[in-house]
């Protein structure tokens, strides 16, 4: 009973019920959260999911970042996830997989640069990741991206190579140089121009050509994704190889999907490319026998999009996380990191005045680093709440109005959270 009644008084010492009902205010920085109460907010929640996913609704502000690595450190140690999936390219963030897992036997400096728009605070997850696998090298991190920036001459040029060696159809082979769009590019100005020649009133043309190079995709995705899986389960080393062509399979037809509708419809184009994050995270986690992974990216591609919300002003988008769920009915518990002010490294900021804002709700409670369930009593108030987001301002601020419980299980909250140093970065879209 003592022992229960010490580390109930330190855990409120560290942690309260805040001014909100439902709402746990922080007394410490984001680093200095315990174990214990992590646990005490997180633990029966997290324990039954097979993806936690943290979505930061501004790319490179700091408490997001810091809160993010101190939820990873919690992740890997108190619940055995080794899978680290990321809103980065499939190709472009093999440079910092190989790093991490190079980790288990020397420790040089990161790839940082591999990450969209990098910042010192980025600095010290990879940091402890690399500690951890040279003092776990039986028993390491992985990691891997899900998105779909990549070049895209590298992609077909990787399936051709490993579809030879997997036995594919050469003819297969050849139609998708025949059909698919772009194929015969090798850089982005001759992207550029290609682009110009096929897209015609909206759409990549000529349809039918383009049409036929998505079937000849989609057979090689499932093919692969099947020939993987079962040489998995034979513990065939040629495992990764189908894995590794059903993934440039599936991020090819993000990329295609993402432009054939850039120029006419934005909610079916954004929704190619999570379609692909999504398919992306389960042949990730199955090339890796992963049977759980820690999920990082924005918010909008976290969400679990039960209901309506205007993500970037563009409409009802789903996500990677709605795909993924859609398509493997595992169970996702998402977190979202939100603040009243935040900066970042994408765009401008606005300050929330939106009456029923969620930020602004917490700041005016006097709360300044808090946790709270989707379910909290004081969102009972509104059906609907204004999330700020690190988009460039709406009509009213920058930001998106959802139904809390429909799009997320959990938020964290800053009052503050700003930019800390910039570090060099490579192109995002155009790698």
């Amino acid at each position: 009973m003592k022992s229960f009644a010490l580390s109930i008084a330190f855990f409120l010492s560290t942690s309260v019920l805040g001014a909100l009902p439902g709402v746990t205010e922080f007394s410490t920085s984001p680093e200095k959260v315990t174990d214990a109460q992590l646990s005490a907010l997180l633990h029966a929640r997290v324990a039954s999911a097979d993806v936690i996913a943290i979505g930061e609704s501004v790319h490179g502000s700091s408490g997001f970042l810091r809160i993010q690595t101190r939820l990873i450190r919690y992740l890997v140690v108190n619940h055995g996830l080794r899978l680290i999936v990321w809103e980065n390219p499939t190709l472009r963030s093999l440079e910092l997989g190989r790093w991490v897992s190079s980790c288990t036997t020397v420790k040089t400096p990161a790839p940082i640069d591999v990450l969209y728009w990098p910042t010192v605070s980025d600095l010290a997850l990879w940091d402890w990741v690399c500690d951890f696998n040279r003092s776990h090298p039986g028993d390491p991190i992985a990691f891997r991206g899900m998105d779909v920036w990549d070049r895209p001459w590298e992609h077909y040029s990787k399936i051709q190579a490993l579809g030879i060696r997997a036995g594919i159809d050469p003819l297969l082979l050849e139609s998708i140089k025949t059909f698919c769009p772009a194929h015969q590019a090798s850089s982005w100005p001759e992207i550029e121009i290609i682009f110009g020649q096929l897209q015609y009133d909206g759409k990549l043309l000529p349809a039918a050509d383009y049409e036929k190079c998505r079937a000849i995709l989609t057979a090689l995705l499932n093919t692969s994704r099947q020939s993987g899986m079962e040489k998995k389960s034979r513990k065939d080393p040629g495992s990764d190889e189908a894995f590794e062509l059903a993934i440039s399979a599936s991020t090819i037809l993000g990329w295609l999907g993402f432009y054939n509708y850039n120029w006419s419809d934005d909610i079916l184009s954004w929704n190619e490319r999570d379609l692909a994050q999504g398919r992306n995270l389960m042949l990730v986690m199955a090339k890796h026998d992963a049977t759980r992974a820690i999920l990082s990216a924005h918010t909008s591609h976290v969400s679990h999009n039960r209901s309506q919300a205007d993500w970037w002003g563009y409409g009802n988008l789903k996500s990677g996380v709605f795909f993924f769920t859609e398509i493997t009915r595992k169970k996702v518990f998402n977190i979202a990191l939100t603040a009243y002010e935040a900066t970042g490294t994408q765009g401008d900021w606005s300050l929330p005045v939106a009456g029923n804002s969620l930020d602004k709700k917490l700041h005016d409670s006097g709360h300044g680093f808090s946790f709270f369930l989707s379910n909290a009593a004081f969102l009972s108030e509104n059906s609907k709440w204004w999330m700020q987001n690190g988009n460039f301002p709406g009509p009213y601020e920058s930001g998106v109005e959802l139904t809390p419980g429909d799009h997320f299980d959990a938020f964290i909250f800053f009052e503050r959270s700003h930019l800390d140093k910039a570090l060099p970065n490579r192109p995002v879209w155009q790698p």
